[in-house]
């Protein structure tokens, strides 16, 4: 794999462009917020659809990305995540955080995360999805992590050459245990070798108090709207429009106890398709006001359940009033 390459200058003007930035590094004008080659970048500054309510975005860091917006290198508008608990929280089947934000930014998202699941369940979904034809990926995979970096590795490197040229965004892992510094030593090392790779760094914004729930892994109802912001930052304006809501064929939370997650709520609609980005100032508002608001879920413990891997056991992770319990394989998320 090739080192890590720039962004030409016409994706920064075309990113500025979308982002109604002003300038990108090189012209005329203000450039204060911007990376060179990549544009506007997601700090609480960001211009764009996505926005953290004031209160939230006071305490709240959200850093650089690593590498280019998705809006600005992807060839459509076809968005597939991928990931765990963690993404699995701000689904159509909870609180739609997440298709309400990237819809009115122009993506055909489908999220397809299980809470529970272990690297391995990334090829799942390739498996079942990927002819469908996507024009970008984000992943989000390794809180459930069994302890061999090596094989963590191996299996991300699958995922990424399945995927080939296609952009990525990478998002690791909140460090609620040693053992998932491992994990994001190995994305970051992933994003340095993967050009078409973009690094959220949800390690670094979790860090705020408010973000994650006491057992210190799963987002607090604000927590899901942090993520789903950060999300929607890093991916940009897609290419083309209208966005929407897509199908999705990968559900199963049964992982994990319910009350880790949100509660179910399977009346919830994606927001309508929106042509014109610029205009979703109110829909994006009305979302994050409604997420901001959702009654919080008592965060508890996982229980054993079976694993996708047969590596050294990670250990469950103690919410509160829990003991943490020696069990043949757990799941953190």
């Amino acid at each position: 794999m090739t080192a890590r390459r720039s962004i030409s200058a016409g994706v920064c003007a075309l990113t500025a462009v979308a982002l109604l930035v002003p300038s990108c590094g090189g012209g005329v004008g203000d450039t204060s917020g911007t990376l060179g080659g990549v544009g506007r970048i997601p700090g609480n500054d960001f211009v764009g659809v996505a926005t953290l309510p004031p209160d939230i975005a006071a305490e709240v860091e959200i850093p650089e990305i690593d590498g280019a917006l998705l809006g600005a290198v992807a060839k459509g508008n076809r968005l597939l995540m991928i990931g765990d608990s963690i993404l699995s929280s701000i689904a159509k089947r909870y609180g739609n955080e997440a298709c309400g934000l990237l819809v009115p930014q122009g993506w055909n998202v489908a999220l397809e995360a299980e809470a529970g699941q272990f690297v391995d369940f990334g090829l799942d979904v390739l498996d079942k999805r990927w002819n469908e034809g996507w024009d970008a990926v984000l992943i989000e995979l390794g809180t459930n992590y069994a302890g061999s970096k090596k094989l963590y590795r191996e299996s991300m490197e699958k995922i990424l050459d399945r995927i080939g040229d296609t952009p990525v965004i990478l998002v690791n892992t909140t460090v609620f245990r040693a053992r998932q510094k491992a994990v994001n030593s190995v994305i970051g090392d992933l994003v340095e070798r993967y050009p078409n790779t973009t690094l959220l760094d949800w390690a670094v914004i979790s860090k705020s108090p408010s973000v994650l729930g006491r057992d210190r892994v799963h987002p607090t109802p604000e927590g899901r709207v942090v993520l789903a912001t950060a999300i929607a930052r890093a991916a940009g304006v897609a290419p083309s429009s209208p966005g929407d809501c897509m199908k999705v064929y990968f559900r199963d939370d049964s992982r994990v106890l319910p009350d880790v997650l949100p509660a179910f709520d399977e009346t919830t609609v994606p927001p309508p398709s929106v042509q014109d980005p610029s205009a979703t100032t109110a829909v994006v508002a009305a979302t994050l006001a409604e997420a901001t608001t959702t009654t919080p879920a008592t965060t508890t413990a996982p229980q054993p359940a079976a694993a996708a891997s047969t590596l050294a056991p990670a250990p469950i992770v103690a919410g509160p009033q829990t003991t943490v319990v020696a069990a043949p394989t757990s799941s953190a998320g």
